[in-house]
């Protein structure tokens, strides 16, 4: 065997462990635990599950299991869905997500538009989930933490508004959108109205090289008067591969001090 086929086979059989060890990135289960804590509110905690960019995976049963935590709210912050995606897969995953029979709030993503084989909005209602198309929405829960859950639809998968409650300073304000981009091209009075955004889309760059990818990481990031949550997702685009990003899903604690 010369030195060029022993080359060549060594360099095919490296391709193939890294695409393996990203094949077995890609379907981790993290689960990431943040807390956030009010001065200024009454009430017991709110613990939000929150997960983003679940695309043509499964949301898997022994990851949902671990959470031991007492779910309030469950929220998808979009790509639920994309061209790949089957009504009996977008089902399966909706009635895993039942399991803490908790309400469920959807936030529209860039592919949610892609599915073919029925109208996701008319689906989702009839499996209870409540879709918040550029909607508002007073959440209160058997004395929880009082919250406005705003969900920013700019692809307008339901292209009706409803803002009665986004004003109201007295509740605590939440922002789902599903690209953090939108977030920060808002102006600074309307981002001041939001005291967490929960956003996803980006995967943190999914595929990552010596720590460069077309997005940034994602994570928590603190600013004055607000925390933004940028979801690296559960799922992927294109392929199921990632490298030097994670699949994660959030539990999210809002305690009064």
């Amino acid at each position: 065997m010369s030195n060029i086929t022993i080359w060549i086979s060594g360099i095919l059989l490296a391709g193939l462990i890294l695409l393996a060890i990203m094949y077995g990135l890609a379907r981790r289960n993290a689960i990431d635990v943040h807390k956030i804590f009010l001065s200024k509110e009454d009430g017991k905690k709110l613990t939000i599950f929150f997960i983003s960019d679940i695309h043509n995976r499964y949301i898997q049963d022994k990851m949902l299991a671990k959470v031991d935590h007492e779910i309030d709210v469950v929220i998808i912050g979009g790509d639920l869905a994309d061209k790949r995606v089957s009504i009996m897969k977008l089902l399966e995953n909706i009635h895993r997500l039942q399991r803490w029979g908790s309400p469920i709030y959807f936030i529209p993503g860039n592919n949610d538009h892609e599915l073919i084989e029925a109208n996701m909005v008319d689906l989702l209602y009839q499996e209870g989930v409540h879709v918040l198309s550029n909607r508002d929405v007073h959440l209160s829960i058997d004395g929880r933490l009082s919250c406005t859950l705003s969900g920013m639809d700019p692809y307008y998968l339901v292209p009706r508004r409803h803002s009665s409650y986004v004003k109201d300073a007295a509740n605590f304000q939440i922002l789902t959108v599903h690209d953090p981009m939108v977030f920060q091209h808002m102006n600074e009075e309307d981002k001041g109205r939001f005291e967490l955004i929960l956003t996803g889309h980006t995967h943190g760059g999914q595929i990552r090289f010596l720590g460069f990818g077309p997005f940034t990481r994602g994570g928590w990031f603190e600013h004055k008067g607000y925390s933004l949550l940028i979801s690296e997702g559960y799922g992927t685009s294109l392929m199921p591969l990632r490298l030097g990003t994670r699949a994660e899903c959030h539990v999210i604690e809002i305690l009064p001090e």
